[in-house]
């Protein structure tokens, strides 16, 4: 029987301790999938996301990369307040210490008695760009962006990504212009570990079931992409 658990502690690199939303499969031990959030925190969506990856014999682990300015963050995308405070709170978002805080949840992940010692990650929006940035850092075995924000300002970072890492971006998003496509698609072509899907028919947040922008046929193939990309996370194989 799966299970979610809260209110787990974990301490980041520079003492600073978040809290985040644990699922265990039915079976284990399994491979982690540390789950980097959207802007509207450890929300509705998040815990969406927790309970399809358990159901694929995963275990997931969803941080409060927020616990540094909101602890406790989940906000209603559709609500025109909340997605406004969202959209502060992501201006004043830390990378460099989000980047931290998910390299400190992967290795509490790591050493869980229903860890199987590999993790992946997957990322949306703010998570997206998040999942890079931990590839280029060499944390995880695998990682997953979907529709990451500012992936054309951090290319000087790709040859630096030393394990497979997929991401899934929207062809008529309006935060990734037609010249950050281009530069995304040129740059990432330059390290053959990296995969980049274009839905050409899809914008931001195509992929969150909850969104005015959810396009179902490109949400069910970019998961598909996804779980079989993770798949080799579940060999028994080092």
């Amino acid at each position: 029987m799966k299970m979610l658990t809260e209110g787990i502690s974990i301490q980041s690199y520079d003492g600073h301790t978040f809290g985040a939303l644990v699922g265990s499969p039915a079976k284990a031990p399994a491979p982690v999938i540390v789950i980097a959030q959207e802007i509207f925190g450890v929300n509705a969506f998040m815990r969406e996301t927790v309970s399809w990856l358990v159901d694929q014999g995963y275990a997931a682990v969803c941080p409060d990369l927020y616990a540094r300015q909101a602890p406790g963050t989940a906000l209603d995308p559709q609500d025109e307040a909340q997605r406004e405070q969202a959209y502060k709170l992501w201006q004043a978002f830390d990378m460099e210490a989000g980047v931290g805080d998910l390299e400190a949840a992967i290795r509490y992940a790591r050493h869980q008695p229903y860890s199987n010692g590999k993790v992946g990650l997957v990322g949306y929006c703010l998570g997206g760009a998040l999942a890079f940035l931990v590839a280029a850092k060499g944390y995880v075995d695998r990682a997953v962006g979907y529709y990451g924000v500012g992936l054309e300002k951090q290319l000087n970072k790709v040859p630096e990504v030393k394990h497979p890492a997929l991401f899934h971006m929207g062809g008529q998003d309006h935060f990734v212009p037609a010249p950050s496509r281009q530069l995304i698609t040129e740059g990432f072509g330059a390290n053959p570990l990296l995969q980049v899907h274009w839905y050409e028919e899809a914008g931001h947040s195509f992929a969150r079931t909850s969104s005015s922008g959810y396009v179902a046929s490109a949400a069910a193939l970019a998961n598909e992409r996804t779980l079989d990309f993770l798949a080799p996370l579940q060999s028994k194989k080092p």
